[in-house]
C-alpha cells in the first residue's frame, strides 16, 4: 500500500501529524496524503495478479512471488471470490509463511496450506 506521506514515518510522529488516521479508519475511496485509497490499492494488486494468472495460466511452471501480508490477504480474497474491504481481515497472514496456489488446466485455485509456517533459525 502507497501509505504516502506516512512512508517511513514512526508510529509516534504519525500519531501526531495524522492523528486517527489508520489503513482500517479510510474509506475506501480515501487516498492517504500523497499516497492511494484502500481502492487504489485493491485494484493494483487485483490487476497484477489477473496479469500472473492469464500469463501462466498454461504454464507447467512453479512460480515463486515473495510479497507482504496486505498484498496475500487481497489474492486469498480474489480466490476465494470474496469482497474485500479494509475494513475486514478474513485471511490473517503472519510475516513468514508459505501460500500455495495450484492450478491445474483451469482458472481454479485453492489454497492448500494456509499458513503453514515457514520457521527459520539464524
Amino acid at each position: 500500500m502507497n501509505n504516502g506521506n506516512l512512508a517511513g514515518m514512526l508510529n509516534k510522529e504519525a500519531l501526531v501529524k495524522y492523528p486517527g488516521l489508520f489503513f482500517n479508519t479510510l474509506r475506501m475511496d480515501e487516498k492517504y496524503p500523497n499516497g492511494e485509497s484502500p481502492d487504489d490499492f485493491y485494484k493494483r494488486v487485483k490487476r497484477w495478479f489477473d496479469d500472473v494468472i492469464c500469463k501462466y495460466k498454461h504454464s507447467n511452471e512453479n512460480i515463486l512471488i515473495v510479497t507482504h501480508g496486505g498484498v496475500i490477504n487481497i489474492i486469498c480474497h480474489v480466490v476465494k471470490d470474496i469482497e474485500w474491504t479494509n475494513k475486514n481481515k478474513l485471511f490473517k497472514t503472519s510475516d513468514v509463511a508459505i501460500y500455495k496456489l495450484n492450478c491445474e488446466g483451469k482458472l481454479e485455485f485453492e489454497i492448500e496450506n494456509y499458513n503453514d509456517f515457514l520457521r527459520v533459525d539464524f
